[in-house]
């Protein structure tokens, strides 16, 4: 019995190896393959997926935070205008909320961090997004926080009139990620969505 679980160890063992040998001689993953992450395909299916949805300015600031193995950056973002609110957290217009934006897992002591969103997209630009929002609370930090659903799609508003517009509903979100999925959103398929 003895020597069936050595043979077994030792196959599991070169194949490990193997697959290992294999990967790091190989071509790496292409940036496609960033992070275990959710991918919409449409306007619907994001906002289906999300308990708070709102127009809010992120401002160029962040800072760095980790919570447990996670790495964010975290902003202070105002709100412009709520959408849909299902979160327990009461949020209006010209509120400012934190914007906890996931950016890469910690794999252990003395390890890189392990990036979900590629270095080109961590930084963002300065300006009025649509976000897409879940949350919850973290024991860790003793608060409740908001996170973006998905890393992989970020919509920043289009208009040159801004939210503030009389004519909001011709607001364009385009999505600052390069992506075929939802490229891009106008305020009027949201409030579709959401009904």
């Amino acid at each position: 019995m003895k020597k069936i679980y050595g043979i077994v160890t030792v196959a599991a063992l070169v194949v490990g190896i193997g697959s290992a040998w294999i990967y790091q001689e190989g071509d790496r993953p292409s940036s496609k393959s960033f992070a275990l992450a959710k991918i919409f395909k449409s306007a619907e299916d994001i906002a289906n997926d999300s308990k708070l949805i709102v127009n809010a300015t992120i401002p160029n600031e962040y800072k760095e935070e980790m919570v447990g193995e996670l790495k964010y950056f975290v902003y202070q973002v105002k709100v412009n205008k709520v959408y849909n609110n299902l979160t327990n957290q009461k949020i209006e217009d010209g509120d400012t909320i934190e914007l906890y934006r996931l950016i890469g897992i910690d794999m252990g002591k003395g390890k890189d961090i392990v990036n979900i969103v590629e270095q080109k997209n961590q930084d963002i630009d300065k300006g009025d997004y649509l976000l897409f929002l879940n949350g919850g609370y973290v024991e860790t930090l003793g608060k409740e926080i908001l996170v973006p659903n998905t890393p992989n799609q970020l919509f920043m508003a289009s208009s040159s009139k801004g939210i503030t517009s009389t004519n909001s509903s011709k607001v364009e979100y385009k999505n600052v990620f390069e992506s075929d999925a939802i490229p891009s959103i106008h305020e009027e398929e949201l409030l579709n969505a959401i009904k």
